[in-house]
């Protein structure tokens, strides 16, 4: 049976009677959107747990009805998640475990020769698994399929991002999240969740990047956003100023369209929302977006004629009662809907 033949045979309408994701009926070949977990967590700083994101999410997606208002046949698509490599899943356990004894050890302020050697370590692996990322992910461009990387730690996006930039050439990067994410380093990790968007930017990876969401940032990366002029901040406190004031959605959606360029590649933390969807993610901030402010803000860059040639969505941990991982799982949808 073809692909078109198990589209007119398959029921949208039953629960979910496979373990694909979303419980479709297509196998890795038929589907056009592939996804990539990266169950990696390596620096994060405060909880822990987004390395069981993609497992979970995918459990999770079983809850989605298929039906999407604005893609009615948007499940046709196909969506197909690749397994979890249990190589890098296990040495990234063990990495995680030596970065806490860094971490103790930076905190008191006792930096010796063993701690260094760790630092270097860390960040030494760390870059071979951003390289092994964008290898999984150019793989996936190359067969002709949209990729989403799931994460996994803010830190998994950077192989992905690379992949894009290689396989599309320019784009701008349009990132949803509480945090600038453009620290050099964070505790002497280069490539840490807290500097994803510092390395963007210094790889020349994008032409220009919008965080919308922001509201929890340092001195440091306030002063390089002022000064780097690919850099566009829609904060929290201004967007909600400018609503105050009488703006509506639309208008600030236009706002944020306006800086982007023709091709758009989505970087979704999930601590971008309001902490009652992602209560359990490792650094939740009060405030943030709702679902229907995201979905209508992306609505909006399609309809401004751009393209989203990929994406990622990162730093869901499932939490208790899995409410996490269900709203993972629908924001994972509705990036899949909107893939150009």
């Amino acid at each position: 049976m073809n692909k078109q033949e198990k589209i007119k045979s398959f029921n949208p309408n039953e629960p979910a009677l496979n373990s694909n994701l979303f419980g479709l009926p297509f196998n890795e070949d038929e589907c056009d959107i592939h996804v990539l977990p990266a169950a990696w967590e390596v620096t994060v700083s405060y909880g822990a747990g987004t390395m069981e994101g993609p497992t979970e999410v995918a459990i999770a997606s079983a809850q989605v009805d298929l039906y999407d208002e604005g893609f009615p046949k948007g499940w046709e698509r196909g969506i197909w998640m690749l397994d979890i490599d249990q190589e890098w899943l296990v040495k990234g356990e063990d990495l995680r475990l030596l970065a806490m004894r860094y971490r103790q050890a930076y905190e008191l302020g006792e930096i010796g020769p063993k701690e260094l050697k760790i630092q270097k370590n860390i960040n030494e692996q760390c870059g071979l698994f951003h390289i092994w990322i964008q290898k999984q992910t150019a793989v996936i461009l190359r067969k002709g399929k949209r990729a989403i990387l799931l994460g996994g730690d803010h830190s998994t996006s950077l192989g992905a991002i690379r992949a894009h930039k290689e396989h599309y050439g320019d784009f701008g990067v349009l990132q949803i999240d509480a945090h600038a994410d453009l620290r050099p380093s964070y505790e002497g990790f280069e490539y840490s969740h807290a500097s994803i968007m510092y390395n963007v930017l210094q790889e020349h990876l994008a032409t220009s990047l919008t965080i919308v969401g922001l509201r929890d940032y340092c001195h440091q990366e306030a002063d390089l956003i002022a000064s780097d002029n690919r850099i566009n901040a829609f904060t929290d406190r201004g967007m909600n100023k400018a609503l105050f004031a009488g703006q509506t959605w639309t208008q600030v959606c236009r706002s944020v369209v306006n800086t982007l360029p023709d091709h758009v590649y989505l970087s979704v933390d999930i601590d971008g929302f309001d902490p009652s969807l992602c209560p359990s993610t490792g650094t939740p901030v009060p405030g943030g977006l709702s679902i229907a402010q995201f979905t209508y803000l992306l609505d909006a860059v399609i309809a401004s004629g751009r393209k989203i040639i990929g994406g990622d969505l990162v730093e869901v941990v499932p939490g208790k009662g899995q409410w996490d991982a269900n709203v993972g799982a629908r924001v994972l949808s509705a990036i899949s809907h909107r893939l150009a």
